[in-house]
């Protein structure tokens, strides 16, 4: 019997340290997910701008052909004080490098509740891999004026989202309603009506900036899915820019 129990306690420190051995080799096995970031923007409009012609969003999906790769969202946020909106632009682009992985994305979507931007036929939009990234264009309200730039020409000034490739459709926040604020055209005064205090696309300010305006800033960002938990990973953020919507324009 003693002969036996030393045996047992010559091998256990041998299993124990086979065992511990798998363990920290399976670990080191364990997937990182890097998806592929939006680089390119062909405008990036400023709030501060009071040109029309350039309210609106332009820039280049992603390009991957990985199998967990989803596609490219755009995420928008809404202000009425130009303050908060760039202190939490900078907050996002201050982790917003590679040895931060996803930190941009989450203090994006967790911190302050960016919400991803929706058409009016009710889905996010998501922009799928195509074989070499497409252009896209998103202009959130209708304007009045004419135009000659070529992506403005390309909506006839109105609001739109959309790819060369793909239908045009109209955007629209998370609850339904549209960016067309005060109700420019008299056409819905249901769906068109101010962001209201509890909104989660909305960060609200007792102080505005400019009476009846509003600012929304925007946001592209790759997502694939994580094999390992079937959760979304996510890229760098590449900042969109921001609109001004003002009543009456």
């Amino acid at each position: 019997m003693n002969n036996a129990g030393a045996k047992i306690k010559r091998i256990s420190p041998l299993v124990f340290c086979f065992l511990a051995g798998i363990f920290v080799f399976s670990c080191g096995l364990e997937e990182v997910i890097v998806v592929s970031d939006p680089t390119t923007t062909y405008n990036d409009p400023l709030y501060s701008s009071s040109d029309p012609l350039t309210w609106y969003f332009s820039f280049k999906t992603v390009n991957d052909s990985g199998d967990s790769f989803l596609g490219t969202d755009v995420y928008y946020k809404i202000y009425n004080n130009y303050n908060d909106l760039n202190s939490q632009r900078a907050a996002i682009l201050a982790v917003n490098s590679s040895s931060n992985g996803s930190a941009a994305a989450n203090r994006m979507i967790e911190t302050y509740s960016y919400q991803p931007l929706e058409k009016a036929t009710g889905s996010d939009v998501v922009f799928y891999p195509s074989s070499s990234g497409e252009r896209v264009v998103i202009r959130l309200k209708t304007y009045q004026n004419g135009s000659t730039d070529p992506d403005s020409a390309w909506y006839s000034f109105n609001a739109g989202v959309g790819t060369l490739t793909s239908n045009n459709d109209s955007p629209r926040r998370t609850n339904g309603k549209t960016f067309d604020f005060f109700n420019y055209n008299d056409t819905d005064d249901k769906l068109n009506v101010e962001p209201s205090s509890g909104d989660t696309d909305y960060y609200s300010n007792s102080s505005f900036s400019e009476s009846n305006c509003y600012y929304v800033q925007m946001f592209a960002v790759g997502v694939a899915t994580d094999p390992n938990t079937v959760t979304p990973s996510y890229s760098l953020v590449l900042n969109l820019g921001s609109v001004p919507i003002r009543k009456g324009e």
